[in-house]
């Protein structure tokens, strides 16, 4: 009954800012092939001429030439801060192509890494496609730590109370709003994904994304401090090198014994051998993590550097604070320790200062040091950054789909209803909207229709909105009021041959986790589609009806999609509970046409024998016949059935 109108502007935004990303990824790639060339002829005339000036012991040509190659070292830094500049920038960019995916079909293509979050026993993620290849998770999400998607997850996997949802709604209508932070904030977790998968020798794609885990750090934080273990080892790692040094020192001037140097040296490699341990372990988990340290930085940062107005977003913020230290300072100080960390990389530089100075112990007292002042914090960090990052998900749905609005949710006897409902998983161009309610605990809407005519998929539009509503997110329709229910949905059974499970059993066990728990609270909002389709006639019109009123007795109200015109009669029988509705077809100039809209009362068609006869298939008189005994009258001359109905369906 409302076809969605196509707003450009979202589109347009990120198509300008992918543009202006894009323009400075190729300034910055002009400005690495300048500096590329000028370390090669710095570096390469820098040692002609110093070379030649050593030669010759000629300082008209040594000293420009170490200036020179003081130059090159110059351009070495610049080099490498305009390469991070540039992945950036092209992050940025990145972010935006994304984006744009997400406003057309090309969302598909968004590829996620992390494996579903939920359960095989998850009462309706399979039936409303919350995760996976083509899922809502797939479209909406923009987080890339592994904490993130949890946290969104949960938060799409289960109904919250009305009080937390509306807490949860100002914090994402106010993040809707803050377009800079929250492409900065997905950036800056984006780029440590990348970063991640270069270094592990994957290649870099825009649509794709790993998952950024903190866990390695809440392992860290739990180590044992091997110097609050031996609290004389402090000590004896300041004092022990310049002792070797100095044997080495008086033991050439005669003063010492020769081996002296060595009998101190050999002391201080015992005393690093006997320590590797919790050198090798520490290292392992925090050292080989450093593009992850950096990522949680700068998340932590732009999260510190915005203020926020709601009270939701503003008690992440105080999590994010310890004592006078900003967590983002805090991790800068463990990435300088994971930096110094990294020498081992470079072999013969750090078994010199490794034995020479006992470069790793030191590097290991700094990291315990920070994680007795920090490491606690930790994981409350990783989970506020995980909450920010399932807002900021809500928020970009909404930013991106400016026809959503936030639903009002109140107590569970309060009547459902959505006017102009929309498809979250469809695109805007190709939306057809709908009015679906309910009166309240207790009812149900049968929907009848024919095969194709959009049965299954107004069942998941308003399956996944309710999800949105109930996590605190924003639906798509043009108002709404969501009672607090808990979801269950039986819309898709799979049998298992391995384990001699029937299509039937498959369908039963689906239905167990609908009816289960139908008495707690809050009661149970239900969808179900062609309830046992996996036995006979009489037998499936049987269990469905007492399925249908078992739920419906105990205070459960939902939607039921329906061939068996007999379930749809009950409405005759108990109209105050059971409505009817239904989608239907149109057959021009033979082609089956299909509007997509709901119309009031039973479908007065079949279109099973037709898509048979398309299919190149011959159906027999006796089987029209048979089937036309079965089917309610047809309706009037095309045009005169029911119209759609511009009011919510009462």
């Amino acid at each position: 009954m409302f076809e969605d109108t196509k707003t450009p502007e979202p589109a347009a935004e990120h198509t300008t800012l992918q543009s202006q990303w894009q323009a400075l990824v190729a300034s910055l790639d002009k400005r690495e092939r300048q500096l590329s060339l000028a370390r090669l002829l710095l570096f390469v005339s820098g040692a002609v001429a110093l070379g030649n000036g050593l030669w010759s012991n000629d300082l008209n040509w040594s000293l420009p030439g170490a200036c020179l190659l003081l130059g090159f070292a110059v351009a070495v830094v610049l080099h490498s801060v305009v390469l991070r500049d540039r992945e950036r920038a092209q992050t940025r960019a990145d972010v935006h192509t994304r984006h744009l995916h997400r406003l057309g079909n090309g969302w598909h293509e968004l590829t996620e890494s992390q494996a579903d979050p939920y359960s095989s026993g998850h009462p309706y993620s399979l039936d409303l496609d919350l995760a996976g290849p083509g899922s809502l998770i797939a479209r909406i999400g923009v987080c890339h730590t592994d904490r993130g998607f949890e946290t969104l997850a949960a938060y799409l996997g289960a109904a919250s109370e009305p009080s937390t949802v509306r807490a949860r709604q100002a914090a994402v209508q106010e993040l809707a709003e803050l377009k800079d932070f929250r492409y900065a904030f997905e950036a800056a977790a984006l780029e440590g994904v990348r970063t991640q998968r270069a270094q592990s020798g994957q290649r870099t794609k825009p649509l794709s994304s790993d998952m950024l885990s903190g866990e390695s750090f809440s392992h860290f934080a739990q180590l044992p401090s091997l110097f609050q273990e031996k609290p004389w080892l402090t000590a004896l790692i300041f004092a022990l090198p310049p002792i070797t040094i100095g044997s080495f020192v008086l033991g050439y001037l005669g003063v010492l014994p020769a081996n002296a140097g060595m009998l101190a040296l050999m002391l201080q490699i015992l005393l690093t051998s006997r320590c590797e341990k919790a050198i090798q372990r520490a290292f392992n988990l925090a050292s080989a993590r450093q593009c992850v340290v950096e990522a949680f930085e700068q998340m932590l940062r732009k999260a510190e550097e915005q203020h926020f107005e709601s009270p939701l977003l503003q008690e992440l913020s105080q999590r994010l604070k310890v004592d006078e230290h900003k967590p983002s300072t805090l991790m800068a100080r463990l990435r300088k320790w994971v930096s110094l960390g990294e020498l081992r990389q470079q072999f013969l530089v750090w078994i010199f200062l490794n034995y020479i100075l006992l470069w790793d112990l030191h590097v290991l007292r700094g990291m315990e040091h920070w994680n007795r002042q920090a490491g606690k914090h930790v994981t409350d960090w990783f989970k506020a950054l995980g909450e920010l990052e399932a807002l900021c998900t809500l928020a970009t749905f909404h930013a991106l789909e400016p026809e959503s609005t936030f639903p009002e949710v109140a107590g569970a006897d309060c009547p459902l209803y959505f006017e102009a409902l929309g498809h979250p998983l469809l695109p805007a161009s190709s939306r057809v909207r709908n009015d679906v309610a309910l009166k309240g605990l207790g009812t149900a809407l049968i929907i009848t229709g024919s095969n194709m005519a959009g049965k299954s998929t107004l069942l998941r539009a308003v399956g996944l909105n309710m999800a949105l509503a109930l996590a605190g997110g924003p639906v798509l329709a043009r108002q709404a009021r969501v009672p607090y229910l808990r979801i269950r949905a039986s819309m898709r059974a799979q049998d298992n041959l391995q384990e001699g499970s029937s299509y039937f059993r498959a369908e039963l066990n689906k239905l167990k986790t609908v009816v289960d728990g139908a008495t707690a609270e809050p009661p149970l909002f239900f969808l179900l589609d062609e309830l046992l389709r996996g036995t006979n006639e009489r037998a499936r019109h049987v269990g469905a009806k007492a399925v249908l009123l078992h739920l419906l007795s105990r205070r459960g109200c939902g939607l039921v999609a329906t061939h068996d015109f007999d379930l749809a009669a009950l409405e005759s029988e108990d109209p105050k509970r059971i409505q009817n509705a239904h989608f239907t077809d149109t057959m021009l100039a033979g082609e089956m046409h299909f509007d997509y809209l709901l119309r009031p009362g039973i479908v007065k068609t079949s279109n099973a024998l037709r898509l048979l006869a398309l299919a190149g298939i011959d159906v027999s008189p006796e089987a029209h016949a048979e089937l036309e005994a079965h089917t309610p009258s047809e309706p009037g001359p095309a045009g005169n059935e029911p119209s759609p109905s511009s009011t919510p369906l009462t």
